[in-house]
């Protein structure tokens, strides 16, 4: 039964196929507008929409554009921004480290600009803004893709961690969760069978084990209304338990 709310508060938080579709289309003309700056070209798309595991109101839009201009990082950001600002004057934008945030129909895009050297490799701006510090692009993407592959529920514990990481103020990066899910399951044999199981697995295994505690006593039914109990815990409630 808590597997059934689990996977309910999964497909709520989740982006339907609309809205993705208007995603696609804000990408589309966002790209439009950088590609006919003289500093940049060739966009490609990362994250957690690329992933495919994006949560409403928690999950951005990673868009990065290639920088060929001379100039350092801040130079490239304050481009992009006041190049942003002439075709969306209506739109709060705000520069980030080492982005900048733009919200479109109540979607958080990042957009960030990239260089790429003779040799293929990718920097983005250091948090200093200063320099170019080296990234490393597709590795996650292709765990995710296999993790998905070895087992679809995956995503969703994902995505139901990454709620839970937000409401309960944790602190973890998206992404980081993403890497600890893959670290736990990738490539290896599954002993949880259901969503509370690989909640309480991952809890346990990264230091919150009175979070897996809580979910323990959800699955026993030890108390009623056991619906009510989840949705208190997943949101943070303070009457939960």
């Amino acid at each position: 039964m808590l597997d059934n709310y689990i996977k309910q508060k999964v497909d709520l938080v989740s982006y339907s196929q609309v809205e993705l579709s208007n995603i696609a289309n804000t990408l589309s003309y966002l790209k439009n507008i950088v590609n006919n700056q003289p500093d940049f070209r060739e966009p490609f798309l990362g994250g957690s929409y690329k992933r495919a595991t994006m949560v409403k109101g928690v999950s951005d839009v990673d868009v990065y554009f290639k920088y060929v201009g001379n100039g350092n990082p801040q130079s490239a950001l304050s481009v992009l921004k006041n190049g942003l600002m002439r075709s969306y004057p209506t739109t709060i934008i705000k520069q980030d480290k080492p982005s900048i945030l733009v919200d479109f129909l109540k979607i958080p895009f990042n957009i960030t600009p990239y260089k790429e050297d003779n040799w293929g490799n990718l920097s983005i701006p250091d948090k200093y803004l200063l320099s170019w510090q080296t990234m490393s692009f597709g590795e996650l993407e292709q765990n995710i893709i296999a993790l998905r592959r070895q087992n679809s529920k995956f995503i969703d514990l994902i995505k139901i961690l990454k709620l839970w990481n937000f409401n309960h103020r944790k602190g973890i990066k998206n992404f980081e969760i993403e890497k600890r899910v893959c670290s736990l399951y990738l490539g290896r044999q599954l002993y949880q069978n259901s969503l509370s199981e690989m909640m309480i697995h991952f809890f346990n295994n990264n230091g919150y084990q009175s979070d897996a505690v809580k979910m323990q006593l959800l699955r026993n039914n030890i108390h009623s209304n056991s619906n009510y109990n989840w949705i208190n815990f997943i949101e943070n409630r303070k009457t939960y338990f």
